[in-house]
């Protein structure tokens, strides 16, 4: 019995022997369930997605901003305009009717070429390189051009200079003339200008300038039915 004993004792000790001699295992990672990890992948894609959707309402905004602002470049109120720029472009769109500018007294589709000579003398530029223009000039600058056509007739009357020294017609932009005369009937290029183009009446009146400063550099009165070719002058 004492035997049977002592061996007891004997494989008891050497069990808590091997027990404290083992390593620690490693206590394993908690797993997450499958349901919450895609609740969390999900977060994220939708806190991406309001980001996308902030910046593009912001460029929304942006763009919004930019068109109104090009609007109100573009918009003008005819009490915005000066009154004597105001004055001279009314009176403007009134005598181009008949054909005429104010400060030129030869109407585009009546007047002819003689007529112009006869009052003005012989103009600095006469159907110089193959066009149909006669040109006055000012201290080397082009006042006044002519385009003759068919029978001598004027068909074009451009003017560069305002009818007084109150005011050049580079003050009057685009704006102003839009104010004015409301909407062109059409609006075309032509190299680095931009031109607006009013039917009235018979006849075209054209407002070019360049393009980068949207100001006026000059008045055409185009009759379209005097334009013919000169049939000889060249």
């Amino acid at each position: 019995m004492k035997t049977y004993t002592k061996l007891a004792s004997l494989l008891a000790a050497s069990s808590l022997l091997l027990v404290a001699c083992r390593e620690p295992e490693a206590t394993p990672e908690k797993e997450v369930p499958k349901t919450q990890a895609a609740e969390n992948t999900t977060a994220k894609t939708e806190d991406v997605q309001t980001e996308d959707v902030q910046t593009e309402a912001s460029k929304k905004e942006d763009t919004t901003v930019t068109s109104t602002s090009s609007k109100k470049i573009e918009t003008k109120s005819k009490d915005t305009v000066k009154p004597i720029l105001r004055d001279f472009l009314q009176n403007q769109f009134k005598t181009a009717k008949n054909g005429m500018t104010e400060g030129v007294p030869f109407e585009s589709g009546k007047s002819v070429y003689e007529d112009i000579t006869n009052k003005w003398g012989k103009p600095a530029t006469t159907f110089s390189n193959n066009t149909n223009y006669i040109e006055y000039k000012k201290k080397g600058k082009v006042t006044y051009a002519f385009a003759i056509g068919r029978g001598d007739r004027v068909y074009d009357v451009r003017t560069f200079v305002a009818p007084d020294s109150s005011f050049k017609l580079s003050d009057i932009t685009f704006s102003d003339i839009i104010a004015i005369g409301g909407k062109p009937s059409s609006t075309t290029y032509n190299g680095k200008d931009t031109i607006l183009n009013y039917k009235v009446g018979k006849n075209t009146l054209k407002f070019v300038g360049p393009t980068k400063t949207k100001k006026l550099d000059h008045i055409s009165i185009f009759n379209q039915r005097a334009s013919e070719p000169m049939g000889g002058r060249g």
